[in-house]
């Protein structure tokens, strides 16, 4: 299998402006596609990545030290550098090896809702698939069989600790009784694609109907006035 992607690992120290010290680090992804993926990690957290169209570094996270927001612009200008040298090393490790198998790791995938399930009632439908390597996944939505696009939104791709990737992909929807709503998760690491289902749980009813305990009880009270009564009659005195 040809090779199609190469991770790089560039680890760096920095210290926050706190006495605790921090460590962030570039990870680069380099695929024969040319296209190339820069990603900041901080104390394990993806807080950055580059956008090489808007010619910026995105922020992911809403609360970062002061320090961190101030490196902004060089992150993106050493994220630009990443380009050519990940280009040559592909190059470069193709021709050591092009028959060098590439690692694979197939996903696992998980299907929940944000909130309990309640019929005509708005609803996010997230989609987990993770440990999977290479990063390419694709995620497809069907309701009763009939593939869904609208109200489906991607997450970006996540680094885990042990060089696999995880993402997420999520559905708004509204439940109704009846309709089946499926995940197929696709990754060329896996034999076959891996489909999750969910549909609204029916409610437990009662099994007695209204009639039944309208009798049960006038039956109830009944039996009660005759004891009342029996009581009464058996107080009065001979």
């Amino acid at each position: 299998m040809a090779l199609s992607a190469i991770i790089l690992l560039i680890s760096t120290g920095a210290a926050s402006a706190t006495t605790s010290s921090h460590q962030f680090h570039y990870i680069y992804s380099c695929y024969e596609s040319n296209d190339v993926r820069v990603d900041v990690v901080f104390d394990d957290v993806v807080v950055a990545y580059a956008d090489f169209n808007k010619e910026e570094m995105v922020m992911t996270v809403p609360e970062l030290p002061k320090s961190i927001k101030e490196w902004k612009k060089r992150a993106y200008e050493i994220a630009k550098t990443s380009i050519a040298h990940c280009h040559s090393t592909l190059i470069t490790a193709k021709g050591a090896d092009p028959g060098s198998p590439m690692r694979q790791e197939a996903p696992d995938s998980f299907v929940y809702t944000r909130y309990e399930g309640e019929e005509n009632v708005v609803n996010t439908l997230y989609c987990l698939a993770k440990h999977f390597y290479p990063p390419t996944i694709i995620f497809t939505w069907t309701k009763n069989g009939v593939e869904v696009t609208e109200g489906v939104f991607n997450l970006r791709y996540q680094h885990s600790a042990d060089g696999t990737f995880h993402r997420i992909s999520t559905l708004t929807f509204t439940p109704q009784e009846g309709d089946v709503y499926s995940c197929k998760v696709e990754h060329q690491a896996s034999q076959q694609p891996l489909t999750r289902t969910w549909e609204l749980k029916e409610k437990k009813r009662s099994s007695v109907s209204p009639a039944a305990v309208f009798f049960i009880v006038s039956l109830i009270l009944c039996l009660m006035g005759i004891g009342t009564g029996v009581f009464f009659f058996n107080k009065q005195p001979n």
